[in-house]
């Protein structure tokens, strides 16, 4: 599904060239469940925003399903990333105003595929165990209960890859065991999953561990 060929990412910090990845080659087979960890700073959320379309690569090649993603514009990659990615990212990323049910409607008005879109997001509720929480807003809930939204939202367009970056890191060790309960259901359901971690026991429930070093791959 994903192949990344000796990836580098370059960021200019004034006169400062700050190197994020140098040199990354790995390949994400569908239906698999990896974590990455490594220290901070060492490339591990640079690593998953380029496999998300979120940054583009100083160098290197990325083939997603087969596709050179270097050769889409950036309307097909806004396209690729709402149709086949969905994200969770450690700060949930909720609309504090809004209800969960409408939180997780916006990847489909995004992508203009409003059919159904109530009865959509209200299953992906369903599906993560929030369905009677549909009309509550994120300051009516619990950390673990925002973050099952935002695994909600990331569902509902039925994305081929979830990418999740520091998915527990706000959380008590009960709702993160709540969350990857949900992220083991999915890759049991045949979801590709990559997760990005600094625990080494939520790394441990992973399929294969990556660990980056100063935007390097040390093991795989």
């Amino acid at each position: 599904m994903v192949e990344l060929e000796n990836i580098t990412k370059v960021y200019h910090m004034g006169k400062v060239e700050v190197h994020a990845l140098r040199g990354v080659t790995l390949s994400i087979a569908e239906g698999e469940m990896i974590a990455v960890i490594g220290a901070s700073g060492s490339g591990k959320s640079t690593m998953l925003n380029v496999i998300g379309l979120l940054d583009r690569p100083a160098s290197g090649r990325y083939l997603f399903k087969g596709v050179d993603v270097s050769q889409l514009n950036d309307n097909q990659l806004a396209e690729m990333r709402n149709k086949e990615f969905g994200f969770v990212f450690q700060d949930f990323n909720l609309l504090p105003r809004a209800t969960a049910l409408a939180n997780v409607e916006l990847p489909l008005i995004y992508s203009g595929n409003v059919r159904r879109r109530r009865e959509r997001a209200g299953e992906a509720l369903e599906r993560v165990g929030l369905g009677e929480r549909a009309n509550h807003k994120p300051t009516e809930m619990s950390g673990g209960e925002q973050q099952r939204v935002a695994i909600a939202r990331a569902l509902v367009n039925n994305p081929s890859l979830i990418l999740a970056d520091e998915p527990t890191g706000n959380l008590d060790t009960h709702s993160s065991a709540e969350i990857m309960s949900i992220f083991q259901q999915l890759h049991r359901e045949g979801k590709t999953v990559v997760l990005i971690t600094h625990e080494a026991d939520i790394a441990a429930q992973a399929e294969r561990i990556i660990r980056l070093q100063d935007g390097r791959i040390m093991s795989r």
